[in-house]
């Protein structure tokens, strides 16, 4: 709610000003959040860096979170709550991080009684706890004056008092065997399903090799799990994993959408898989195709600003080495299959798991008892 309002009246510009008068000069003020941070940026023609400045700065450090605006975002996020009651793969996403994180704010996620319960004052007081300069970064890119852009952005921010920040603990995920968790949505025609496990977060030190395993599991159509669930048996149009990882902690998950009658047949594979890339050694030529699919991801990402900005960003944001990427490649492309079989022994659990599945229950229940024990919730995430 706090990203939402930043631009929305500030302590010079009401809603209206702020949007007339930056639109006027082709200014996008546009915020969001994410489980760690919150992201604004300002973009512009060059010739107009200090209004792009200007903009940025008001609503940095002086949004006034207007009542009126407030309740126009509250109907918004209720709107958007009710839409995702009927999104399956909204719905897995959310039950994931509850039965992972639990009782931490990773594990949390917006309902109709908690949007109802925002005050403004409650959105001024997280703006207030949080937004510090010890807490934040700037990142500027373009074509523009540093002689002149920077001494204007210090003067700018000269007056933004540090603060003490609050602690967060990282969350005390503990996974132990497997569970089922099944949302009924009856009459559903297929399964979205979700095996997840503990995952890691962004400054562990393997993150650029264990990318390549992963991209061996589930990257892309060259991946494991899409040749074993689509082009060997048809289940489903696709299949992938990944890591999420946060800044306190992460999740591992593999994904698929599959028709309801092939639901535990499908489960049972993507366990197969996750069996058998901890316990079988990746044969050279299948690592040496995905070190090159990484890689070449890489390079063709580093055409995009906006994406570069944002990774000098996560150096401070995650603590990860001033040199992680000049790094990434020559350390992706060293990768060899005695530490790859050695990484995926370690950070991919077959074992300790959860798995999420959003379905008809009346169809897909009795496939899913044998694998372990089934706890059935409804659409609003509720056991019943």
């Amino acid at each position: 709610m706090v990203a939402a309002l930043l631009n929305k009246g500030t302590a010079n510009f009401t809603a209206e000003e702020f949007a007339r008068r930056s639109d006027l000069l082709g200014i996008s003020v546009e915020a969001a959040a994410c489980d760690d941070a919150i992201y604004i940026s300002a973009t512009g023609l060059s010739k107009y860096a200090l209004q792009i400045l200007e903009f940025l700065s008001e609503a940095v450090l002086q949004p006034l979170f207007p009542l009126k605006q407030l309740e126009k975002e509250r109907l918004k996020a209720l709107s958007q709550i009710e839409a995702q009651k009927k999104e399956p793969a909204a719905l897995a996403a959310k039950l994931r991080d509850q039965v992972v994180f639990g009782q931490h704010p990773y594990g949390a996620y917006a309902t109709t009684e908690s949007i109802h319960k925002i005050t403004r004052e409650d959105v001024a007081a997280f703006h207030k706890k949080f937004f510090a300069p010890n807490n934040a970064s700037l990142a500027v890119v373009g074509d523009f004056d540093t002689d002149k852009l920077l001494p204007k952005i210090k003067e700018t921010f000269s007056d933004w008092e540090r603060r003490k920040l609050p602690a967060i603990p990282p969350p005390r995920s503990k996974i132990e065997g497997v569970s089922i968790h099944l949302v009924d949505r009856p009459r559903s025609v297929q399964s979205n399903i979700i095996v997840a496990a503990k995952g890691i977060p962004r400054s562990n030190p393997d993150t650029p090799e264990l990318t390549v395993v992963n991209s061996v599991l589930g990257g892309g159509f060259s991946g494991r799990l899409f040749q074993n669930l689509r082009e060997r048996h048809g289940f489903t149009y696709g299949s992938s994993s990944f890591f999420d990882q946060k800044k306190l902690g992460g999740v591992f998950s593999a994904t698929a959408e599959v028709r309801n009658e092939v639901t535990g047949k499908a489960i049972t594979e993507v366990l197969e898989e996750l069996k058998r890339i901890r316990q079988e050694p990746i044969p050279g030529a299948e690592l040496d195709l995905q070190k090159q699919y990484v890689v070449g991801n890489y390079l063709l990402s580093l055409e995009n600003e906006r994406r570069n900005v944002e990774r000098v960003q996560d150096i401070d944001l995650y603590g990860l080495p001033k040199d992680y990427y000049q790094k990434l490649i020559p350390r992706v492309r060293g990768l060899d299959p005695k530490e790859a079989r050695s990484l995926a022994h370690k950070y991919i659990r077959a074992e300790d798991v959860v798995v999420i599945v959003v379905g008809d229950a009346a169809e897909v229940k009795a496939q899913v008892e044998t694998l372990g024990q089934v706890t059935v919730y409804d659409t609003e995430l509720r056991v019943r």
